[in-house]
């Protein structure tokens, strides 16, 4: 192997790599000042949020956490999901992250046409987006935590995972917004959601870790409604993905060796499957979901070379693996003769708890995995961590 994956999954990972080169454009959009403090498309709005407190209202969204969801909270969602098949739009999205090794950012032209899947393209800051990549980089971006959407497959998981509160207006985008948190079973604020109040679209999104620490946040900074802005549509990337593998394909992949769990830590359910077949041999993309965070793990069979250009190594749990941007939200390893690249829209703890759960060769031994097990016990112990 070239690298820890084939062509056809370098496009995925390529994108991620690509989110941290960005990031030192996008601060000259000045949209963001700090991921602990409020978002400055607040100010630039015409008017103030009413009713939807800030990440830092904690006490506020905690008592409210036994409560179920609230029917307007829910209703608001399921138009956002349906408005994000039935209408067609065109428009431009900043995505900022921030994770444990730095931050990211990166903007992101999308198109949608009615009833099918949405195109999405990194674009570059001060060049025009048809100009800023030759292809596509998802052709089913509607299940994906890189493009600000919502889809009724997700919204089930939300469902599931999250209670669902309306909270209040706001605005985004110029535009007048109804504003739904997504607070976990705990009470802590998990994510919010701006949706035009006529539309429903959502126009931008929040997302929180269990501290209240801000971990992303993706806003439409210009939308066009209706199919006029679909002329300059990009053709779909022709290369892509074979058909969904089924249950039974699934089964057999795993009868043969293949590592294909359906589900993985934080609720974490695989929610599709495909193969390719490249000239190193056959890859599989695994998507898992809770609704909010989406963790996609490509495997392939071999081995990851002894250099990786461009990828830090670094540990997470006592494992050893590579990252290629400073948010560690791409990562690569190799393990039991597969290599495992995981490029993930999620919390750091989410991300950690994935790599950990996932196979990795016992390269410590008997006193390395006496030693972890010592600082989990520790950890426990400590009622301060």
């Amino acid at each position: 192997m070239n690298g820890p994956l084939s062509s056809p999954v370098r496009l995925a990972a390529g994108a991620a790599v690509l989110l941290g080169l960005l990031g030192a454009a996008l601060a000259m959009l000045a949209l963001v000042d700090a991921p602990a403090g409020p978002a400055a498309l607040d100010r630039a709005g015409p008017g103030p949020v009413q009713g939807g407190a800030g990440p830092g209202t904690g006490a506020a969204h905690r008592s409210s956490a036994a409560d179920a969801s609230s029917p307007v909270g829910l209703r608001l969602l399921a138009e956002a999901a349906a408005a994000g098949v039935a209408i067609s739009y065109e428009g431009v999205q900043v995505v900022a992250w921030w994770g444990p090794g730095g931050s990211s950012a990166t903007v992101v032209h999308v198109w949608h046409e009615r009833d099918r899947s949405i195109l999405a393209q990194v674009t570059s800051i001060g060049s025009p987006p048809s100009a800023a990549a030759p292809e596509p980089l998802a052709a089913e971006a509607q299940d994906s935590g890189a493009v600000l959407a919502l889809s009724p497959r997700l919204l089930i998981l939300i469902r599931a995972n999250y209670h669902v509160v309306e909270a209040g207006h706001g605005w985004a985008d110029s535009r007048p917004t109804r504003i739904v948190d997504l607070l976990r079973p705990d009470g802590s604020l998990a994510a919010r959601f701006w949706l035009d109040d006529v539309t429903k679209l959502p126009l931008r999104r929040e997302t929180f870790d269990s501290g209240a620490r801000m971990v992303s946040e993706d806003a439409f900074i210009s939308l066009r409604i209706g199919g006029r802005g679909l002329r300059g549509m990009p053709a779909a990337d022709s290369r892509g993905w074979s058909a969904q593998l089924d249950s039974a394909q699934i089964i057999s992949l795993r009868a043969s060796g293949w590592p294909l769990p359906s589900s993985l830590p934080g609720n974490l359910r695989l929610v599709a499957a495909h193969r390719t077949i490249t000239s190193a041999g056959p890859v599989i993309d695994l998507d898992y979901s809770d609704g909010l965070s989406e963790v996609s793990v490509f495997l392939q069979r071999g081995q990851l070379p002894g250099a990786l250009p461009g990828w830090q190594k670094f540990v997470v749990h006592g494992r050893t693996v590579y990252s290629a941007d400073p948010d560690r939200r791409s990562l690569t390893w190799s393990a039991h003769g597969f290599v495992y690249t995981v490029i993930a829209e999620a919390p750091p703890a989410t991300v950690d708890q994935v790599v950990d759960a996932l196979p990795h060769d016992s390269g410590s031994g008997f006193w390395g995995r006496l030693a972890r097990g010592l600082r989990r016990l520790g950890s426990w112990a400590n009622p301060f961590r």
